[in-house]
């Protein structure tokens, strides 16, 4: 391995080292790299055209274009300057559990596979040659996770964009392990459900912050290339001085344990309500749902940009103000209220869940906007909200 050059990337503050190596090299950390990448794309089918012509040319010794990996950056804390970096310093640094490949990995999936071939054909001349290639090997020092994504999607402009979801997904996966304010995010393989106010699917914030962001209360289902790095700038510029999904989802469980504070122990009397079916059988199955998570961020998102409200802070202390009505309306009747509004949706929306993060939507906006007649009121702002989303329909 030998340092070819360095040079500072200004736009994601990182510093690219640029290293000439033989395929072996690659291969001593690559084989678990690839076993332990959050943020790899499925593997294409090893029958792509593209893929094997690769696998044949390699046999011949061609030159790839670099391959491209980052140095995770909490390991990089003990250097205090990546910018003067030396060369044994790089090596130290290259090392399975420090690194994660940003572009190259189907191209990497292509060596093993050739290898493996080779030593199956217990061809071990060609095998030899092929492992003593040179092949160019870049390196992102510095880079943080916001970082790492913007580049993986300026890297990979050919192939389909990583979705939001993803993005998003990786960058706050590491909240799965831990707990956040006693809030515990579940795994769709956690096979738990939810049983306590301060559970949540995991999915489901995911989405409700992706709504913050893009102020769009619709769901996921665009990822152009772009739209994505539209986002990762303005999660960036947002994110700098606190974290942003951190006081998302806190500012929410503070406004579910509110809600659930008129009444803990409030469950649906189906018998009371002539309605086709239930949104949810009790506050807490209601208020976890994906739809309410969405209309949450996508309105503090819209209520921020129109300088109505100044951050979740603002939010928060208004949490504390909340009233069910001002005419003393029970918690139980209001409950009613909202569910029969979202039976009403049901039966008449043509994309129901779509029209349902639409109410909320409303619903929160008019809640927590101190302009509007419904601030602070729940249950007129299921009403003003439910008459907002139904003038435009």
């Amino acid at each position: 391995m030998k340092l070819a050059s360095k040079i500072k990337d200004g736009r994601i503050n990182a510093t690219n080292v640029l290293l000439d190596m033989s395929i072996k090299e690659y291969l001593s950390v690559a084989r678990d790299i690839i076993k332990n990448n959050e943020f790899q794309r499925k593997r294409v089918k090893s029958s792509s055209t593209v893929y094997a012509l690769l696998k044949k040319d390699l046999r011949s010794n061609c030159t790839m274009p670099p391959i491209v990996l980052a140095v995770k950056a909490e390991k990089m804390n003990h250097l205090l300057n990546h910018n003067d970096i030396n060369e044994e310093q790089i090596k130290d640094l290259f090392k399975p559990d420090n690194l994660i490949i940003l572009d190259g990995l189907q191209r990497t999936y292509t060596i093993l596979d050739l290898e493996s071939e080779l030593v199956k054909e217990h061809d071990d001349e060609t095998l030899d040659r092929v492992l003593n290639n040179s092949i160019r090997v870049e390196i992102y020092l510095g880079i943080n996770k916001i970082g790492i994504l913007y580049r993986m999607l300026t890297l990979n402009t050919g192939q389909t964009p990583m979705s939001i979801r993803h993005q998003i997904e990786i960058l706050y996966s590491d909240y799965l392990d831990k707990s956040i304010n006693d809030i515990t995010l579940l795994r769709e393989t956690d096979s738990r459900p939810i049983k306590n106010i301060g559970d949540y699917q995991f999915r489901d914030v995911i989405e409700g912050f992706n709504s913050y962001l893009d102020r769009d209360e619709l769901g996921i289902n665009r990822n152009e290339l772009l739209e994505n790095i539209q986002n990762l700038e303005k999660l960036a510029l947002e994110n700098s001085s606190s974290d942003l999904f951190k006081d998302y989802i806190i500012t929410y469980n503070k406004f579910l344990s509110k809600i659930n504070s008129f009444d803990e122990d409030w469950a649906v009397n189906k018998e009371n309500l002539n309605i086709s079916s239930v949104f949810g059988k009790d506050t807490l199955h209601i208020f976890t749902k994906s739809q309410v998570l969405s209309g949450f961020g996508a309105a503090i998102g819209k209520l921020k940009d129109n300088e109505v409200i100044k951050d979740f802070g603002t939010i928060s202390e208004d949490i504390d103000k909340l009233i069910l009505s001002k005419d003393n309306t029970s918690f139980d009747a209001v409950m009613n209220i909202l569910l029969c509004k979202l039976d009403v949706i049901k039966n008449k929306a043509k994309k129901i869940g779509l029209e349902q993060r639409m109410f909320f939507t409303y619903f929160f906006r008019e809640l927590f906007n101190p302009n509007s007649d419904s601030y602070l009121n729940i249950k007129q702002a299921i009403e003003t909200g439910f008459y907002k989303y139904s003038s435009l329909i």
